[in-house]
């Protein structure tokens, strides 16, 4: 009912001449008849730090220009090129127009604000991918089963902070690292974002990993069935 697959082709470039070059290419070439080449930047001055893209968004008609501090919408069905954004910039543009987005390139400025995302989404690599080429955060197989759960079953338009979605995140998360099973705040988030979570939820999510690995245990008020692990642990197996 709540699956939210990211099924649009994704992109990261790095962040010279032949990266942003190569970025803006492949965004063109993902275009239809009638579509809106969506540039995002954090800041609406953050544009020229960039001339190629300054320049995309002042010579053409069909190019517009958002900020995240504008909240970041995309007008319109088209390929978004996003300019040096984090994990938390893209939750937020997804939750936004992720309807609306036909296929999505992120030009890097940290590679590792967004490596979780790129380890899971596994997007095409324009320009120098040297940064890619080292290790990448790895999911426990029974991490990756109870998030395959939750995203089928937690309500995406609605907040995990409070509510049934907390006590359905709050309650999984706590029953892993009781069994004593290693969790990566920051690798759960980017396979969240790359599996259809959006807005905050991944932040949120990252956060209550952290806070967990760290002694912490939220409230919640959800208690789960006493063969949850052994179960998530026979999908596990079953799907290797």
């Amino acid at each position: 009912m709540f699956d939210r697959d990211v099924d649009y082709p994704t992109a990261v470039a790095s962040y010279d001449d032949e990266g942003v070059d190569a970025a803006i290419d492949w965004c063109c070439e993902h275009m239809e008849d009638g579509d809106t080449l969506t540039v995002w930047t954090s800041l609406k001055s953050n544009l020229r730090n960039c001339s190629q893209l300054e320049q995309l968004v002042n010579r053409h008609s069909n190019v517009k220009h958002v900020t995240g501090r504008g909240g970041g919408f995309v007008h319109g069905k088209g390929p978004v090129l996003m300019a040096w954004a984090d994990m938390d910039d893209i939750g937020k543009l997804v939750r936004h127009g992720g309807h609306g987005i036909r296929a999505l390139c992120v030009i890097t400025w940290n590679e590792d604000a967004i490596r979780p995302w790129v380890s899971a989404v596994r997007p095409t690599v324009l320009g120098d991918g040297s940064a890619w080429e080292g290790s990448t955060p790895e999911l426990d197989p029974v991490v990756v089963e109870a998030m395959k759960s939750l995203t089928l079953t937690v309500n995406h338009n609605n907040t995990i902070s409070a509510g049934f979605e907390k006590d359905m995140v709050v309650s999984a998360l706590l029953a892993l690292h009781d069994a004593g099973i290693r969790m990566d705040g920051e690798a759960m988030q980017g396979w969240a974002l790359a599996n259809g979570w959006s807005g905050k939820n991944p932040k949120y999510l990252a956060k209550y990993v952290e806070d967990i690995n760290a002694g912490k245990r939220p409230r919640c008020s959800r208690v789960l069935r006493a063969d949850y692990i052994d179960t998530l642990r026979r999908r596990a197996v079953e799907g290797e």
